[in-house]
């Protein structure tokens, strides 16, 4: 567990140093006197290493592991953090986010990199989820702390007190990461199979649709389009703490989806694209500005994208083994952030053209940002086209056949049926030992009233009505249907690794 938490910090402060520019956004507006065209190539500039990165790093991870990787990582993005602190022109801070994209792109997939080492397959989806949303906690730190350090003490201060912050996680990182003592590290060339297994791209197509929504929002364009609604900066700054706290909840609510139904991963990847896309037609249509309230419904919606974009890195885990697996993690993670890197720069553009002079109104905003509603498309559409191929391949490599979709249903609802009748029977269980105890009491302290007492049914049956099922409608244990996870060729599920990590 220390091994996971230990890379978990380095990863919070990747994603405080990530998102930490949407908070300064519109600082760094008058500090390098730049076009929102040009305020968008920050975080284009850092997607596009970030994405570009994934895969040789995949390469490095699978290689080397995750331990010198992590903490190479944290020492660049704080010397990349230290730098953007004392830029002073554009060009030198476009260079800042460039050491930062990519000391942030070794965090995510080399944690991920360590989970399968030191947990059973079967928990491997609840860490991973546990990994995104209590990384959003890096969102936390740039939305109070290092926001308060920007509005009293100036650029400067938060930047430096942010970079520091994150070498000392790193410090920490080297202190406790270490690789599993089975692993061995892939010391040949990194078989072009993995790029090519459409389990790997389904996955892709999972990630960019899910997680770029909340990615633009978060880095650069979500502040300033709450600023044109007449939402004070403090006050936006705040909102985008909704978006870590809903990952506590919707993380576990993803991870139990796809553990409990691991053969079913694509249904709420379809239904969480079409609440996104249905969440922003609602907010971009209104005919007056969006409240608060509205704001942070759509950031809880965005935060359930965010947490089935993690649903892309279980396609990955059950397509290859794990000797490719940080290949395949990177790819994956490449799909949020190029569709957020060509969304936001597309963005900045769109509000150029509707306003030269720099004056944007809420109108231009919504036409700017009607544009990821393409993207969504883009991807559910990826994700469908694939999904044939890479079910197939899936059976195959496992030797196992999916039921269709209706047998999985019956399925579901029998599941469902027998835990609501296990439950009923506990209460009514309950029920009755605590009225058998109180019966007993009444004996031993009200002799006078035992006649009474023993003349009450020992059970309510009106009560006994309503948690009975009507007959010919009985579930028996055996009905119900638990198929083992799928989980890599490489990895056995010992349970006591767990307690090692």
């Amino acid at each position: 567990m220390r091994i996971w938490l230990a890379g978990l910090a380095v990863y919070i402060m990747a994603v405080a140093a990530r998102t930490s520019f949407g908070v300064a956004s519109v600082d760094a507006l008058s500090r390098f006197d730049i076009s929102a065209a040009e305020l968008s190539m920050f975080t284009v500039i850092q997607l596009a290493v970030y994405a570009g990165c994934q895969i040789p790093l995949g390469v490095l991870l699978d290689r080397f592991g995750s331990r010198p990787i992590i903490i190479g990582g944290a020492l660049i993005l704080t010397a990349g953090q230290l730098w953007l602190a004392f830029a002073g022109t554009y060009p030198t801070a476009l260079a800042a986010r460039v050491l930062i994209g990519l000391g942030d792109a070794t965090a995510y997939t080399s944690v991920l990199r360590l989970i399968p080492q030191w947990f059973p397959p079967r928990r491997v989806p609840l860490f991973t989820q546990l990994t995104s949303f209590c990384g959003q906690f890096g969102q936390v730190i740039s939305s109070l702390p290092f926001a308060m350090l920007l509005a009293r003490f100036g650029w400067e201060t938060a930047f430096v007190s942010l970079g520091i912050a994150g070498g000392i996680v790193g410090l920490i990182a080297a202190i406790f990461i270490r690789e599993k003592e089975k692993f061995v590290p892939n010391t040949g060339k990194t078989s072009s199979g993995t790029l090519k297994h459409p389990g790997v791209w389904q996955g892709f197509w999972a990630h960019f649709t899910l997680g770029f929504p909340g990615n633009v929002f978060l880095l650069l364009w979500g502040v300033p389009f709450m600023r044109v609604n007449g939402i004070e900066q403090s006050v936006s700054a705040a909102v985008l703490i909704v978006f870590s706290v809903a990952g506590i909840f919707t993380g576990p609510l993803v991870a139990r989806m796809v553990s409990r139904h691991p053969l079913r991963r694509g249904w709420p990847v379809v239904a969480i694209a079409l609440l996104l896309a249905l969440s922003w037609i609602y907010v971009l249509t209104r005919p007056r500005p969006v409240e608060v309230w509205e704001f942070a419904v759509l950031l809880v919606v965005m935060a359930l994208g965010s947490s089935g974009s993690g649903i892309g890195f279980d396609y990955a885990r059950t397509s290859v083994p794990i000797r490719s697996l940080g290949v395949a993690n990177g790819l994956v993670n490449q799909g949020a952030f190029f569709a957020a890197l060509v969304s936001s720069y597309i963005i900045g553009l769109v509000l150029d053209l509707r306003a030269p002079d720099g004056n944007y109104s809420v109108d231009d905003f919504r036409i700017a940002l009607s544009t990821q509603l393409v993207f969504i498309a883009i991807g559910v559409a990826g994700f469908l086209l694939v999904g044939r191929k890479a079910t197939k391949r899936f059976e195959q490599d496992k030797d196992i056949t999916v039921p269709p979709a209706r047998d999985a249903i019956e399925r579901i609802l029998r599941e469902a049926r027998a835990d609501r009748i296990t439950r009923a029977e506990d209460r009514r269980d309950r029920r009755n030992e605590g009225k058998s105890r109180w019966h007993f009491t009444l004996r031993g302290s009200h002799a006078d009233q035992q006649g009474a007492d023993s003349a009450q049914p020992e059970s309510d049956p009106v009560y006994a009505a309503q948690e009975t099922d009507p007959p010919g409608h009985a579930v028996s244990a055996g009905e119900v249907e638990t198929g083992e996870y799928p989980s890599n060729d490489d990895v056995a599920n010992d349970a006591n690794v767990a307690s090692e990590a």
